[in-house]
């Protein structure tokens, strides 16, 4: 622990999943003051039982403008401010099985949509006018390496995550000269829950990283000093992009032959 970030008073949405449970255990390791938002009470309870530090949680829906007021209102009652945003709520999609847009019911579709862009929209809409007010803070917004390249099978969840991109980019612009840093993390394949979603463990990918990356990823981007931020890091397993290059390596080889 080096209390990094004591004092701090965090939000992180989607609290209870892999990143957000990551990003708990790590911010409380580093002195923040943590309000934990998930739908989920009792694994809300189990996570603020294992930190140990008396977090702030709340069962809310992301979806939800009035549940999302609430949070921001309840973080600033209990602490007097709010410095940082993660919103890390998402879903890959609600089917179970990988589908063909063709086959994509709308209501699926609209589903993963309203949490993973429009949950985005009203946690970062909720915390803004008291970040505002006192002229600083951190907004991470959690997207995906699905969100710079569209893939087969996952329209609805690409979608979403090109939107957070463009959202947390347009946001960025508004609100930097008034002391407010947006910043978006990209994970590719992470060891989470969400694969449990794919309907099938041959499908998960055979290199992945453990949340906790993400999660030191998360703290790196809001303790940057505040004349700077990255614009749009994608965080890989490097063994997954070293089988890459070695892949086009021949390919590459042989062009240079010709």
């Amino acid at each position: 622990m080096t209390d990094l970030l004591k004092g701090r008073t965090i939000i992180i949405t989607g609290a209870t999943g892999g990143i957000g449970s990551a990003c708990a255990r790590t911010f409380t390791r580093e002195g923040a003051e943590l309000m934990l938002v998930d739908r989920d009470t009792a694994k809300l309870a189990a996570l603020a039982e294992e930190l140990g530090t008396d977090p702030l949680t709340m069962a809310a829906d992301v979806t939800s403008e009035d549940d999302m007021t609430a949070m921001a209102a309840a973080t600033v009652e209990r602490y007097g401010k709010i410095d940082t945003l993660i919103a890390s709520a998402g879903i890959l999609r609600t089917s179970g099985q990988p589908t063909q847009m063709v086959d994509t019911t709308f209501e699926e579709f609209r589903t993963i949509v309203d949490v993973n862009l429009t949950g985005v929209f009203l946690s970062n809409k909720a915390v803004l006018p008291a970040m505002l007010e006192a002229g600083q803070g951190d907004i991470v917004n959690v997207s995906s390496v699905s969100g710079v390249k569209g893939r087969a099978f996952d329209a609805a969840y690409s979608a979403s995550k090109f939107g957070v991109v463009g959202l947390s980019e347009s946001l960025a612009e508004e609100v930097s000269r008034r002391g407010v840093r947006v910043q978006t993390l990209l994970p590719d394949a992470v060891e989470t829950p969400i694969w449990d979603q794919l309907g099938g463990a041959a499908l998960k990918p055979k290199t992945m990283l453990p949340a906790e990356r993400i999660a030191d990823c998360a703290l790196w981007l809001i303790a940057l000093p505040r004349d700077m931020f990255i614009v749009n890091p994608v965080v890989a397993p490097i063994q997954q992009r070293r089988k890459k290059a070695r892949a086009a390596a021949p390919a590459d080889a042989a062009a240079a032959k010709g």
